[in-house]
């Protein structure tokens, strides 16, 4: 199991909170670590079910909620649409490109807006935890589709 030890913290977290290891939690977890995207609630609740798995829709989004607090999975709102979940890899930052026409999300990582993210917060004797940064418009597909960006 490649995810091993973020499935031993969850797991401990869990206890360390009273709560209990359960099948659902597990497959849950397990589903959102397979993910290499980002991935909301329902295509998790969706995925789930089409595995034979016997979960609702409120354990989805209360166990989510879980691993948010557990700090391996970050719920982050991509455009201003529904929010969606990634599963954390610690010490690796990256930013999005947000499609508003077809939600599609790019993934980039930049060393320029790292320095001046640092910078800023050197500047301002900030601490931070970690960031957000997003470029919402149109990505090209739907710009040769002839959508129009809402800023023209």
């Amino acid at each position: 199991m490649p995810h091993q030890p973020e499935r031993k913290t969850f797991i401990q977290n869990l206890r360390d909170h009273g709560q209990r290891v359960t099948p659902e939690r597990l497959a849950l977890f397990d589903e959102i670590f397979a993910q290499h995207r980002h991935i909301d609630a329902e295509e998790l609740l969706t995925s789930l079910l089409a595995k034979g798995h016997r979960i609702s829709r409120a354990t989805v989004y209360r166990n989510l909620d879980l691993m948010v607090d557990s700090g391996l999975v970050r719920k982050v709102r991509l455009g201003q649409r529904r929010f969606h979940f990634e599963h954390i890899h610690p010490g690796q930052n990256h930013d999005h490109l947000v499609c508003s026409e077809c939600d599609r999300v790019v993934e980039f990582v930049s060393p320029a807006i790292s320095a001046m993210q640092r910078e800023i917060c050197r500047a301002h004797g900030f601490s931070p935890d970690h960031h957000q940064f997003q470029i919402l418009g149109l990505c090209h597909d739907c710009l040769e589709k002839g959508a129009v960006p809402s800023g023209t």
